[in-house]
Protein backbone atom coordinates (compact mmCIF):
# COMPACT_ATOMS: atom_id res chain seq x y z
CA UNK A 1 0.00 0.00 0.00
CA UNK A 2 0.95 3.65 -0.20
CA UNK A 3 0.44 4.97 3.22
CA UNK A 4 0.01 8.84 3.94
CA UNK A 5 1.15 9.23 7.93
CA UNK A 6 0.55 12.83 9.63
CA UNK A 7 2.67 13.07 13.29
CA UNK A 8 6.16 14.43 14.42
CA UNK A 9 9.35 12.92 12.83
CA UNK A 10 11.82 12.66 15.23
CA UNK A 11 13.84 9.60 16.69
CA UNK A 12 11.32 7.43 18.40
CA UNK A 13 8.26 9.60 17.51
CA UNK A 14 5.66 7.32 17.47
CA UNK A 15 5.04 8.66 13.68
CA UNK A 16 8.05 7.54 13.02
CA UNK A 17 8.17 4.03 14.60
CA UNK A 18 5.02 3.53 12.82
CA UNK A 19 6.72 4.91 9.18
CA UNK A 20 9.65 2.62 9.97
CA UNK A 21 7.59 -1.12 10.53
CA UNK A 22 5.31 -0.13 7.66
CA UNK A 23 8.40 0.16 5.06
CA UNK A 24 10.02 -2.79 6.44
CA UNK A 25 7.04 -4.42 5.50
CA UNK A 26 7.01 -3.59 2.10
CA UNK A 27 4.48 -0.82 2.05
CA UNK A 28 5.27 2.28 0.47
CA UNK A 29 5.33 5.41 2.78
CA UNK A 30 5.26 9.06 3.16
CA UNK A 31 5.89 11.11 6.88
CA UNK A 32 4.60 14.97 6.62
CA UNK A 33 5.33 16.54 10.07
CA UNK A 34 2.93 19.21 11.23
CA UNK A 35 5.36 20.58 14.30
CA UNK A 36 8.25 21.49 11.86
CA UNK A 37 8.99 24.39 15.06
CA UNK A 38 10.47 22.31 18.12
CA UNK A 39 12.99 20.35 15.96
CA UNK A 40 14.35 23.78 14.31
CA UNK A 41 13.89 26.16 17.36
CA UNK A 42 13.74 24.42 20.39
CA UNK A 43 10.79 23.15 23.42
CA UNK A 44 10.49 26.62 24.01
CA UNK A 45 9.84 27.91 20.16
CA UNK A 46 6.74 25.31 20.42
CA UNK A 47 4.55 26.63 23.26
CA UNK A 48 4.64 30.07 21.58
CA UNK A 49 4.36 28.48 17.93
CA UNK A 50 1.37 26.55 19.76
CA UNK A 51 -0.61 28.95 21.68
CA UNK A 52 -0.22 31.15 18.57
CA UNK A 53 -2.11 28.55 16.31
CA UNK A 54 -4.76 27.95 18.53
CA UNK A 55 -5.62 31.69 19.15
CA UNK A 56 -6.09 32.00 15.38
CA UNK A 57 -8.38 29.38 13.61
CA UNK A 58 -6.91 30.30 10.24
CA UNK A 59 -3.43 29.24 11.12
CA UNK A 60 -4.37 26.22 13.22
CA UNK A 61 -5.74 24.66 9.63
CA UNK A 62 -2.71 26.11 7.57
CA UNK A 63 0.14 24.17 9.38
CA UNK A 64 -1.69 21.45 7.55
CA UNK A 65 -1.05 22.55 4.20
CA UNK A 66 1.77 20.00 3.68
CA UNK A 67 -0.10 17.10 4.65
CA UNK A 68 -3.18 18.60 2.22
CA UNK A 69 -0.81 19.05 -0.64
CA UNK A 70 0.56 15.47 0.17
CA UNK A 71 -2.82 13.59 -0.43
CA UNK A 72 -3.11 14.69 -3.63
CA UNK A 73 -0.21 14.71 -5.04
CA UNK A 74 1.34 10.57 -2.95
CA UNK A 75 -1.77 9.25 -4.06
CA UNK A 76 -2.20 6.98 -1.00
CA UNK A 77 -4.46 4.13 0.08
CA UNK A 78 -4.45 5.14 3.56
CA UNK A 79 -3.93 8.43 5.58
CA UNK A 80 -3.17 7.66 9.25
CA UNK A 81 -3.04 10.67 12.02
CA UNK A 82 -0.66 9.70 14.31
CA UNK A 83 -2.22 12.77 16.32
CA UNK A 84 -5.30 14.48 17.72
CA UNK A 85 -4.99 17.93 16.58
CA UNK A 86 -6.18 17.86 12.68
CA UNK A 87 -9.08 20.52 12.38
CA UNK A 88 -12.04 18.60 11.59
CA UNK A 89 -12.37 20.97 8.72
CA UNK A 90 -9.32 19.95 7.19
CA UNK A 91 -10.31 16.42 7.50
CA UNK A 92 -13.46 17.51 5.39
CA UNK A 93 -11.01 18.98 2.82
CA UNK A 94 -9.07 16.20 2.75
CA UNK A 95 -11.87 13.90 1.40
CA UNK A 96 -11.76 16.22 -1.61
CA UNK A 97 -8.26 15.50 -3.25
CA UNK A 98 -7.97 11.68 -1.73
CA UNK A 99 -10.03 8.60 -2.17
CA UNK A 100 -7.58 7.37 0.74
CA UNK A 101 -9.13 5.81 3.85
CA UNK A 102 -8.65 8.02 6.70
CA UNK A 103 -7.96 6.80 9.80
CA UNK A 104 -6.42 7.79 13.40
CA UNK A 105 -4.18 6.08 15.68
CA UNK A 106 -4.07 8.00 18.95
CA UNK A 107 -1.03 7.33 21.15
CA UNK A 108 -2.09 9.26 24.22
CA UNK A 109 -4.49 9.34 26.99
CA UNK A 110 -8.03 10.86 26.72
CA UNK A 111 -6.97 13.88 28.74
CA UNK A 112 -4.77 15.14 25.25
CA UNK A 113 -7.45 14.10 23.33
CA UNK A 114 -7.61 18.76 24.13
CA UNK A 115 -10.22 19.73 21.86
CA UNK A 116 -11.67 16.72 20.66
CA UNK A 117 -10.83 17.14 17.11
CA UNK A 118 -11.00 13.93 16.57
CA UNK A 119 -14.46 13.08 17.63
CA UNK A 120 -15.43 15.97 14.95
CA UNK A 121 -14.01 14.65 11.88
CA UNK A 122 -15.02 12.45 9.32
CA UNK A 123 -12.61 9.30 8.90
CA UNK A 124 -12.82 5.90 8.60
CA UNK A 125 -11.79 4.44 11.62
CA UNK A 126 -10.21 5.18 14.71
CA UNK A 127 -7.97 3.50 16.89
CA UNK A 128 -7.16 3.95 20.57
CA UNK A 129 -4.91 2.38 22.90
CA UNK A 130 -7.13 2.47 25.80
CA UNK A 131 -10.16 0.08 26.04
CA UNK A 132 -11.94 3.04 27.86
CA UNK A 133 -11.78 5.49 25.53
CA UNK A 134 -13.02 2.47 22.18
CA UNK A 135 -15.93 1.13 24.60
CA UNK A 136 -17.39 4.65 25.23
CA UNK A 137 -16.93 6.24 21.58
CA UNK A 138 -18.01 2.85 20.51
CA UNK A 139 -21.53 3.25 22.82
CA UNK A 140 -21.93 6.94 23.14
CA UNK A 141 -20.72 8.14 19.81
CA UNK A 142 -21.33 5.34 17.24
CA UNK A 143 -17.87 5.80 16.04
CA UNK A 144 -15.69 2.97 14.84
CA UNK A 145 -13.48 2.58 16.72
CA UNK A 146 -10.96 -0.16 17.91
CA UNK A 147 -8.93 -1.17 20.79
CA UNK A 148 -5.00 -1.00 19.47
CA UNK A 149 -2.12 -0.84 21.91
CA UNK A 150 1.16 0.98 21.17
CA UNK A 151 4.47 -1.70 20.93
CA UNK A 152 8.27 -1.84 20.77
CA UNK A 153 10.05 -1.60 17.91
CA UNK A 154 12.73 -4.27 18.02
CA UNK A 155 14.76 -2.56 15.25
CA UNK A 156 16.13 -0.64 18.61
CA UNK A 157 13.82 -1.02 21.26
CA UNK A 158 16.12 -4.95 22.31
CA UNK A 159 19.08 -6.40 23.99
CA UNK A 160 21.84 -4.29 23.12
CA UNK A 161 25.52 -4.57 24.27
CA UNK A 162 27.10 -2.33 27.14
CA UNK A 163 30.48 -0.94 26.69
CA UNK A 164 32.11 0.85 30.07
CA UNK A 165 31.28 4.17 28.68
CA UNK A 166 27.43 2.83 28.27
CA UNK A 167 27.60 1.38 32.25
CA UNK A 168 29.53 4.51 33.36
CA UNK A 169 26.88 6.90 31.83
CA UNK A 170 23.80 4.47 32.59
CA UNK A 171 23.90 2.62 35.32
CA UNK A 172 21.64 3.21 38.28
CA UNK A 173 19.21 1.44 40.51
CA UNK A 174 15.97 3.39 39.65
CA UNK A 175 15.28 4.76 36.26
CA UNK A 176 12.84 6.13 33.42
CA UNK A 177 12.14 8.30 30.01
CA UNK A 178 9.44 10.56 31.22
CA UNK A 179 8.14 14.04 31.02
CA UNK A 180 7.37 15.70 34.52
CA UNK A 181 4.29 17.15 36.13
CA UNK A 182 2.95 17.60 39.47
CA UNK A 183 1.37 13.78 39.52
CA UNK A 184 4.29 11.79 38.35
CA UNK A 185 6.75 13.89 40.93
CA UNK A 186 5.31 13.20 44.04
CA UNK A 187 4.66 9.60 43.04
CA UNK A 188 8.86 9.49 42.11
CA UNK A 189 9.78 11.86 45.20
CA UNK A 190 9.82 8.76 47.39
CA UNK A 191 13.41 7.56 45.71
CA UNK A 192 14.86 11.22 45.63
CA UNK A 193 17.72 9.77 47.92
CA UNK A 194 18.15 6.66 45.92
CA UNK A 195 20.66 6.36 43.04
CA UNK A 196 18.06 7.82 40.61
CA UNK A 197 18.12 9.09 36.70
CA UNK A 198 15.24 10.10 34.60
CA UNK A 199 15.81 10.58 31.64
CA UNK A 200 14.22 13.57 29.16
CA UNK A 201 14.17 17.22 28.32
CA UNK A 202 12.00 20.23 29.58
CA UNK A 203 11.86 20.37 32.98
CA UNK A 204 9.06 22.66 33.57
CA UNK A 205 10.12 25.81 35.40
CA UNK A 206 6.72 25.87 36.87
CA UNK A 207 7.29 22.35 38.60
CA UNK A 208 8.88 22.75 42.20
CA UNK A 209 10.38 19.05 43.25
CA UNK A 210 13.42 17.92 44.53
CA UNK A 211 13.24 15.12 41.57
CA UNK A 212 15.12 18.12 39.26
CA UNK A 213 18.51 17.48 40.09
CA UNK A 214 17.78 13.69 39.19
CA UNK A 215 16.44 14.83 35.72
CA UNK A 216 19.36 14.67 33.28
CA UNK A 217 17.65 16.81 30.82
CA UNK A 218 18.54 14.57 28.23
CA UNK A 219 16.05 12.87 25.47
CA UNK A 220 17.23 9.23 24.64
CA UNK A 221 15.59 7.67 22.04
CA UNK A 222 15.90 3.83 20.26
CA UNK A 223 19.05 2.28 20.45
CA UNK A 224 20.61 4.11 23.31
CA UNK A 225 17.00 4.41 25.05
CA UNK A 226 17.80 0.48 24.88
CA UNK A 227 21.06 1.38 26.86
CA UNK A 228 19.58 3.46 29.58
CA UNK A 229 16.68 0.99 30.51
CA UNK A 230 18.90 -2.02 30.49
CA UNK A 231 21.61 -0.55 32.69
CA UNK A 232 19.22 -0.07 34.98
CA UNK A 233 18.31 -2.14 37.93
CA UNK A 234 14.73 -1.44 37.27
CA UNK A 235 12.68 0.65 35.34
CA UNK A 236 9.74 2.68 36.84
CA UNK A 237 6.98 2.75 34.98
CA UNK A 238 4.28 5.26 36.73
CA UNK A 239 1.57 5.94 33.52
CA UNK A 240 -0.54 8.87 34.09
CA UNK A 241 -3.76 9.46 35.60
CA UNK A 242 -5.92 9.41 32.10
CA UNK A 243 -4.35 6.31 31.59
CA UNK A 244 -7.73 4.16 32.32
CA UNK A 245 -7.56 0.55 31.31
CA UNK A 246 -4.68 0.84 28.60
CA UNK A 247 -0.85 0.95 29.05
CA UNK A 248 2.02 2.92 27.55
CA UNK A 249 4.47 2.54 25.09
CA UNK A 250 7.13 2.42 28.13
CA UNK A 251 5.82 -1.32 28.74
CA UNK A 252 6.79 -2.60 25.35
CA UNK A 253 9.74 -0.71 24.99
CA UNK A 254 11.58 -1.95 28.74
CA UNK A 255 10.08 -5.41 27.68
CA UNK A 256 11.73 -5.41 24.42
CA UNK A 257 14.74 -3.95 25.87
CA UNK A 258 15.38 -7.19 28.43
CA UNK A 259 15.13 -4.47 31.00
CA UNK A 260 13.18 -5.09 34.44
CA UNK A 261 10.51 -2.99 35.53
CA UNK A 262 8.04 -2.23 38.24
CA UNK A 263 4.64 -0.70 36.20
CA UNK A 264 1.23 0.07 37.05
CA UNK A 265 -1.33 -2.55 37.02
CA UNK A 266 -3.95 -1.39 34.34
CA UNK A 267 -7.06 -3.58 33.47
CA UNK A 268 -5.68 -4.42 30.42
CA UNK A 269 -2.32 -5.34 31.44
CA UNK A 270 -3.04 -8.79 31.49
CA UNK A 271 -3.57 -9.65 28.34
CA UNK A 272 -0.50 -8.35 27.20
CA UNK A 273 1.78 -9.64 29.69
CA UNK A 274 1.34 -11.94 32.78
CA UNK A 275 1.44 -9.86 36.05
CA UNK A 276 4.19 -10.56 38.26
CA UNK A 277 5.83 -13.62 36.45
CA UNK A 278 6.81 -11.07 32.99
CA UNK A 279 5.71 -7.25 34.26
CA UNK A 280 5.89 -6.44 37.72
CA UNK A 281 3.11 -4.35 38.89
CA UNK A 282 2.06 -2.17 41.95
CA UNK A 283 -1.54 -0.55 42.65
CA UNK A 284 -0.62 1.65 45.33
CA UNK A 285 2.28 4.43 46.46
CA UNK A 286 3.24 1.75 49.26
CA UNK A 287 3.11 -1.38 47.22
CA UNK A 288 5.31 0.11 44.78
CA UNK A 289 8.17 1.39 47.69
CA UNK A 290 7.81 -2.24 49.19
CA UNK A 291 8.60 -3.68 45.64
CA UNK A 292 11.52 -1.76 44.82
CA UNK A 293 13.13 -2.15 48.19
CA UNK A 294 12.37 -6.00 47.41
CA UNK A 295 13.77 -6.39 43.86
CA UNK A 296 16.35 -4.30 44.34
CA UNK A 297 18.07 -6.75 46.84
CA UNK A 298 17.48 -9.65 44.18
CA UNK A 299 19.21 -9.11 41.02
CA UNK A 300 18.88 -13.14 40.12
CA UNK A 301 14.80 -12.80 40.53
CA UNK A 302 14.90 -9.27 38.31
CA UNK A 303 16.69 -11.04 35.63
CA UNK A 304 14.41 -13.92 35.20
CA UNK A 305 11.45 -12.06 35.07
CA UNK A 306 13.45 -9.39 32.52
CA UNK A 307 14.19 -12.62 30.07
CA UNK A 308 10.12 -13.79 31.06
CA UNK A 309 9.07 -10.12 29.37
Amino acid sequence: MRILISGRAYPDSFARNIAVAAEGMGHTVLAVDPWPVRRRLGYAAEIIAEYSLRAVPPLEKYRHRALVRAAGEFEPDVLLLAHGLLHPDVARHLRGVTRAKLAAWFPDGLANLDRQYLLGSDLDAWFFKDPYLVETLRDKLNLNAFYLPEACNPRWHRRVSLSKEDRRKYDCDLTSACSMYYYRARMLEMFADYDLKLWGTGFPFWLGSPLRDRYMNRYISETEKSKALLAAKIVLNTMHYSEIDGVNCRLFEAAGCGAFQIADWKPALPDLFEAEREIVTFRTREELREKVDYYLARPQERQAIADRA
